[in-house]
């Protein structure tokens, strides 16, 4: 749509223009023009005060200047020719930053305060952000249709950080399976997210397979056993140490009724045992790279061997 119609154009195409607003006014309230961005005041009395615009590398300062600005600011005209800004401070601050003269609005008319809150309210929270799965598939496209070759070229063209860029396209690497469980379970975004965190740290414990673990957890999220997402952030440092904890592990596994909550409890360590696991696995270490103790490590293991020789 355009909205520079009311002032060029020909006769017919300005009453075109006219009985579009005309109609628009009359259906919905409002009509769309573009305003001289010194005739619209932010509102000072709205809920956010942190709008996250500073700095040029600001990822949506970034974005309005590569794209321009997609959503027009919905304002209200509150005296002659003066409007207040509704919804788009964000978009506003950012056209203020990059001179910008003229920027596309929703326009209503002069408004109670009542009135002004609850549409303010309304367009916030009508809104559905894109879920992980969603996000994945739009990220994957661009870095795809831009020819980029790397995270960081992506992450740097949206101004994001690399990592959330990593993480999000993580997600569409995941098992078909995986993903169409995670719609059949109806996992909501932060479980979705954790999962991609989890999935790597998921090994075979006993005869569960890393499958049979995937629909397990699932379950104890249905049945809300596994209450929160960062449930599943626990449950990822206990498989980190799967080898120590693989007993306890598989008893957590076979009783569909024991939470993460528990079964930390079952796996914590004792400082001693903690000093214990780090040792073997240091002995191991050396060993497996054929490296040599060095005398006075050779010395506290030969101490160390007779000790478990009198046990």
């Amino acid at each position: 749509m355009s909205f520079h119609g009311e002032n060029g154009g020909t006769s017919s195409g300005r009453l075109r223009y006219y009985d579009m607003q005309s109609t628009l006014r009359h259906k919905y309230g409002y009509i769309f023009k573009e305003l001289p961005v010194d005739k619209i005041a932010r509102d000072h009395n709205q809920p956010r005060h942190d709008f996250g615009t500073e700095g040029d590398k600001n990822k949506f300062l970034i974005s309005v200047k590569q794209l321009g600005i997609e959503s027009p600011i919905s304002v209200t005209e509150y005296e002659a020719g003066r409007y207040l800004i509704i919804d788009g401070h964000r978009r506003y601050i950012c056209a203020q930053a990059l001179g910008y003269t003229h920027v596309p609005c929703r326009i209503y008319p002069k408004m109670s305060d009542a009135e002004l809150e609850t549409r303010r309210y309304a367009i916030q929270n009508n809104r559905r952000p894109w879920r992980p799965l969603e996000r994945s598939e739009s990220l994957e496209g661009i870095k795809t249709k831009m020819g980029f070759s790397s995270n960081r070229q992506l992450a740097d063209y949206l101004g994001i950080n690399e990592a959330i860029v990593a993480n999000s396209l993580q997600l569409r690497k995941q098992k078909m399976s995986h993903l169409d469980l995670m719609r059949d379970y109806k996992l909501v975004d932060s479980y979705q997210t954790e999962f991609v965190h989890l999935k790597p740290k998921l090994r075979k414990i006993r005869s569960y397979e890393t499958d049979d673990i995937i629909v397990n957890i699932f379950e104890r999220i249905k049945h809300k056993v596994i209450r929160n997402s960062k449930d599943l952030r626990k449950l990822g440092r206990v498989f980190l140490r799967a080898t120590a904890n693989e007993e306890e592990l598989a008893r957590f596994l076979a009783d569909p009724d024991m939470t993460v909550q528990e079964l930390e409890q079952r796996t914590l360590q004792s400082g001693f045992s903690l000093h214990i696991e780090h040792l073997i696995n240091d002995i191991t270490e050396k060993r497996n790279k054929g490296t040599a103790y060095s005398s006075q490590e050779q010395t506290f293991l030969d101490q160390l061997k007779d000790l478990l020789n009198k046990m």
